[in-house]
């Protein structure tokens, strides 16, 4: 035996000796090569010794030959539904095309019928995206299938690797398999939940599998009206598998070949966002940054020094205009919901957006961190001709067929295209119910829906900090934004995350103050 066998076999046997260690929580990348040789060296050694101490038993008559491990795909093709959660925005939609087809393409090379894909924006199911309004659906209609795999639009898809992986477990159980997450502390993404290391949930990114058998059963939770009913959507991974987890007490299973990041053993991986063209510059958005006086010596001069020093169209929409922002637009205060606030802003925003000819409004908030030159990228993608927003998707109550809706959080950013903010500013359109009303869930939400207009989730927008998100999970993209300034320090947040890629821009040179 060989050692190049011995190490084939241990590939087979679920034994990584790649640059992925597996005893890690995360699955985190191993950067020490040297510990990874001396544990293979004493595996070998110890392998070695046991093996010549068997052959030696044996009779003298007995062959001896390395074990040959198939390279056949047991499980077919067509007992797989792909579920790729997607959105009809025509990038998105077009991104999800394209997997589909990609699907296709490895499925006709193997010579295999066809797996089952399924686009869950052509369904037309209220909140398909948060999953558990897709399970009813599914179980319908693919009452055949042994496996449903569930992914992102950008989700990379090697087929034949996917199928091995899922050959190698029953479908006839509760079982379902994505690469582990875990949150190091509570975080307010997920209400401070006390779940930590103990608590999987799957990086949706990468994607994850669940049998025929445990949707089933999810699916007659979801029917006996046993879903959970929280008010808000916030992260749809942790929050289906805390679904999963009450109502079937199955944990995820985790495969470190659902990858993070692309590596040649990889079954699955989320693509990096490349931008579409070269187009959007500076001088095609205008920042509107929300503010209020009481922030004006604290948060201001962050902005100043990190994102805002470049040379941009920035306005500063405060209830008063001091000596620390003299610069101010004077719009209405509320210490909660701000509705009126943000409504003022859209509406001064419009008059300056037709002034200039500028095609998209970016609203932030004072602690919001972000990178200028990956939302510029992020906008190329998009038609700023038509009505669209962007941002960090949440969803209100989305278990009420009737009354449950989604919305784009106010902290991420939220990115409007120059015709959408001209007709929310109609009179009637999108005024506020009241002044304290939550300006996010009305105005990029329940408006948006008025105006049958479905903003445009990203996750490169981030509501919370870097450190309320696990490492596999940023590691997996390039993120836009952070918000809040709370227990970090945003100067070193932008510095880590931002200030390599926007040192392209050139720095401003006197403040730029858009007049009306």
């Amino acid at each position: 035996m060989t050692m190049y066998h011995f190490v084939y076999v241990l590939k087979f046997f679920g034994v990584t000796l790649d640059r992925r260690d597996e005893f890690s929580e995360e699955a985190e990348v191993v950067r020490d090569m040297g510990l990874i040789t001396v544990c293979c060296k004493w595996i070998w050694e110890t392998f070695m010794a046991s093996y010549n101490t068997a052959r030696a038993a044996k009779p003298k008559h007995v062959a001896t030959r390395p074990h040959i491990v198939s390279t056949l795909i047991f499980l077919e093709p067509d007992k797989v539904t792909i579920v790729i959660l997607s959105q009809k925005e025509g990038y998105n939609a077009a991104y999800a095309d394209y997997l589909k087809e990609n699907i296709y393409e490895q499925a006709d090379a193997l010579e295999k019928e066809l797996p089952h894909v399924v686009l869950s924006h052509k369904l037309n199911i209220k909140g398909s995206w948060t999953i558990v309004p897709l399970l009813s659906y599914l179980r319908g209609k693919f009452p055949d299938v042994e496996w449903f795999f569930f992914c992102l639009e950008n989700t990379v898809i090697r087929l034949e690797k996917l199928l091995d992986i899922l050959g190698k477990f029953s479908s006839s159980q509760d079982v379902w398999m994505g690469f582990a997450l875990y949150d190091r502390e509570p975080t307010i993404i997920h209400h401070f939940a006390q779940h930590t290391k103990k608590f999987k949930y799957p990086h949706i990114a990468s994607g994850f599998a669940m049998s025929a058998t445990l949707l089933n059963s999810l699916s007659k939770q979801v029917y006996a009206g046993k879903e959970l009913k929280a008010d808000f959507s916030i992260d749809v991974s942790y929050e289906f598998a805390t679904f999963v987890l009450n109502s079937t007490n199955v944990k995820l299973t985790h495969v470190s070949k659902l990858c993070v990041v692309s590596a040649t053993d990889c079954a699955t991986y989320p693509r990096f966002f490349h931008s579409c063209s070269s187009s959007v510059t500076p001088e095609n958005i205008y920042f509107a940054v929300k503010t209020c006086a009481k922030f004006h010596l604290n948060r201001i001069p962050v902005i100043k020094e990190s994102w805002a020093k470049y040379d941009l169209n920035i306005g500063y929409f405060s209830d008063a205009a001091d000596k620390n922002l003299r610069e101010a637009y004077i719009v209405p205060n509320t210490t909660e919901g701000h509705c009126a606030k943000t409504y003022a802003i859209l509406q001064k925003a419009s008059k300056i957006l037709k002034r200039r000819n500028f095609n998209w409004l970016a609203i932030v908030d004072d602690d919001t961190i972000f990178s200028v030159v990956r939302l510029l990228n992020l906008l190329t993608c998009y038609n700023p001709k038509h009505s669209v927003a962007i941002g960090e998707r949440y969803g209100f109550r989305m278990w009420d067929r009737h009354h449950g809706y989604q919305y784009l959080t106010g902290g991420a950013g939220v990115v409007l295209s120059a015709p959408l903010v001209h007709l929310m500013v109609e009179p009637g359109v999108c005024t506020c119910p009241s002044a304290t009303t939550p300006d996010d869930m009305h105005l990029f939400g329940l408006c948006l829906l008025r105006l049958k207009v479905e903003g445009v989730h990203s996750p490169m927008f981030h509501q919370a900090q870097p450190i309320d998100y696990p490492n596999a999970h940023l590691a997996s993209q390039e993120p836009i934004s952070f918000h809040r300034f709370w227990s970090v320090d945003p100067k070193a947040v932008y510095s880590d995350w931002f200030a390599e890629v926007d040192k392209v821009l050139p720095l401003r040179v006197t403040s730029k103050h858009t007049e009306l």
